[in-house]
C-alpha cells in the first residue's frame, strides 16, 4: 500500500522529482566537503595541542632560486658545508630547538618508495607520535653511536617487520645504512601542519631515525637547508627568533623566518574562514531549493489526490500513516541521492589507498573508508534526512488539519 501510494502521488511529476534529487545531490556534497573539511581542522589542531601550549616559533624557509644556486654551486659547495657545520653548531649550543630533515628514498626490496627523516630528541616533545608495535627512541639512543640504527617505521610498510633489519642509501649523507626496526606507528598518522590544519602529510611509508651526536658533527647545507622549514624553536624570545634569523642570513645566505606557531595558526584561519563560509552559503541556498522543490511538490501531489486520499481514508487508511508514508518517501530521495556521493567518497579513498596515491598522502583502509570521511558522511546523510522529515512533516500536519468532507467538496 506505501509503495502504490509513493509511485501513484509522489512520483507522478518525475521532472520535479529528478530537480529535487539533483538539488539534494548537490547539497549533500558541498554539506559532506564542510563537515569532512572541519573535522580534519580540528584533528589537526588537537595534533597541534603540544605547539600551542608553549611559544614556539616555527622556521619559514624563503630561499630563492639565486640563494640556492649560490650555496650548492659546485665552486661553492664545499665552504658552504662548512658553514653549514658551524651554523649547526651555533644553533646546537645556543638554542632549545626541534628539528626534522626529510628525504625521499628507496627500500630495495620491492623498490618501495619511503621518506627517511632524521629528527632531534625534541621532536616527539612536539610531536606526539603512537606506536601500535614496539616502541619511541629512547634518550640513549640518540646519542649512541651502533652500526645498527634505531628506526620507526609506518605501518604502510608491510614487509617490514618489528625487530628486523634492512639496508638503504640515505640521501642526506649519501651513506648506505643499516636500520633496526624498534617501532612501528599506527595506521594512518599524519604529521600535523600549521599551514593547512586540514591537511598534514600521512607517514604510513615514513622511516624516522634519531639524530645522533654523530650527525651532528657532520651536518651538510642539503640536511640544514631542509631543516630549515618547520625548524622549531623554543624557550626563546621574539628578539632571540630574529636573531637567529640574521644569523642564518649572514652565514649561509638563506632567507628563514621565524614565526609564532599561534600567529601561523591565526593566518591559516584567516584563510580558511571565507572558504568554509562560502560552503556553508552555497549548501543553504541548495538546502533551500531543495526543500522549496520537495514540499511544493508533496502538497501539490496531496492537494490534487484529495479524492483519491479521502476514499482510501474512508476504506481504511488513518491519518497518521500519511506520515509513515512521507517519511518513506523523504528517506527514498535521501538514500537515491547519496548513492553518487557514497561513491566517489569510496572511489576517492580507494584511490588514495592504491600506489597511484603519492607516499605522503597514501592511507591503510582496514575499513570501507577512513573514520573521518565515515563520519562526515553520515553526518550529511542525517542532517538532510532530519531536515527533509521534520518539514515534511509539518506540510503532512497542515494537510490533516482539512477536515475530510472539505477535501472532497474541494475536489469536486
Amino acid at each position: 500500500m506505501y509503495r502504490e501510494f509513493i509511485k501513484n502521488v509522489f512520483l507522478k511529476r518525475l521532472v520535479l522529482v529528478l530537480l529535487t534529487l539533483v538539488t539534494m545531490i548537490s547539497f549533500s556534497f558541498i554539506f559532506y566537503t564542510l563537515i569532512r573539511s572541519n573535522l580534519y581542522v580540528l584533528q589537526g589542531k588537537n595534533d597541534l595541542q603540544q605547539l600551542i601550549k608553549k611559544d614556539v616559533f616555527m622556521g619559514n624557509n624563503q630561499m630563492t632560486s639565486s640563494q640556492l644556486h649560490y650555496d650548492f654551486n659546485k665552486k661553492n659547495i664545499k665552504q658552504t658545508n662548512q658553514r653549514a657545520q658551524k651554523l649547526f653548531n651555533y644553533i646546537n649550543h645556543n638554542y632549545h630547538y626541534s628539528s626534522r630533515w626529510s628525504f625521499n628514498t628507496e627500500i630495495p626490496n620491492g623498490s618501495v618508495s619511503i621518506n627517511l627523516d632524521t629528527i632531534n630528541s625534541n621532536f616527539f616533545k612536539f610531536y606526539p607520535l603512537k606506536v601500535q608495535k614496539g616502541r619511541l627512541f629512547t634518550n640513549s639512543e640518540y646519542v649512541a653511536d651502533t652500526k645498527e640504527i634505531p628506526v620507526i617505521v609506518g605501518s604502510g610498510l608491510k614487509n617490514i617487520k618489528l625487530g628486523s633489519t634492512f639496508k638503504i642509501l640515505n640521501p642526506a649523507n649519501g651513506k648506505n645504512e643499516t636500520y633496526k626496526v624498534i617501532g612501528i606507528l599506527k595506521e594512518n598518522l599524519r604529521l600535523p601542519s600549521v599551514y593547512n590544519m586540514d591537511g598534514g602529510r600521512l607517514l604510513n611509508k615514513t622511516v624516522f631515525r634519531p639524530l645522533t651526536d654523530k650527525d651532528k658533527r657532520q651536518v651538510n647545507a642539503t640536511q640544514l637547508v631542509s631543516a630549515f622549514q618547520d625548524l622549531l624553536i623554543y624557550n626563546a624570545s621574539k628578539n632571540e627568533a630574529l636573531k637567529l634569523s640574521k644569523t642564518i642570513k649572514k652565514d649561509l645566505f638563506a632567507t628563514v623566518k621565524f614565526i609564532s606557531v599561534k600567529e601561523n595558526i591565526n593566518d591559516f584561519y584567516a584563510e580558511y574562514k571565507p572558504r568554509v563560509l562560502l560552503l556553508l552559503l552555497v549548501s543553504i541556498i541548495m538546502l533551500i531549493i531543495f526543500l522549496g522543490l520537495f514540499l511544493w511538490n508533496i502538497w501539490k501531489s496531496l492537494s490534487e489526490s484529495r479524492q483519491e486520499i479521502a476514499i482510501r481514508i474512508s476504506l481504511g487508511l488513518r491519518k497518521d500513516q500519511l506520515y509513515i508514508i512521507t517519511f518513506l518517501y523523504q528517506l527514498l530521495l535521501t538514500i537515491v541521492s547519496f548513492i553518487p556521493v557514497t561513491i566517489y567518497v569510496m572511489r576517492n579513498a580507494y584511490l588514495l589507498a592504491s600506489n597511484r596515491a603519492g607516499i605522503d598522502a597514501q592511507i591503510i583502509l582496514s575499513t570501507p573508508l577512513p573514520r573521518i570521511e565515515s563520519i562526515s558522511l553520515i553526518l550529511s546523510f542525517l542532517a538532510l534526512l532530519i531536515i527533509g522529515t521534520i518539514s515534511s512533516m509539518l506540510i503532512i500536519y497542515k494537510f490533516n488539519k482539512i477536515p475530510l468532507n472539505l477535501r472532497m467538496m474541494n475536489k469536486l
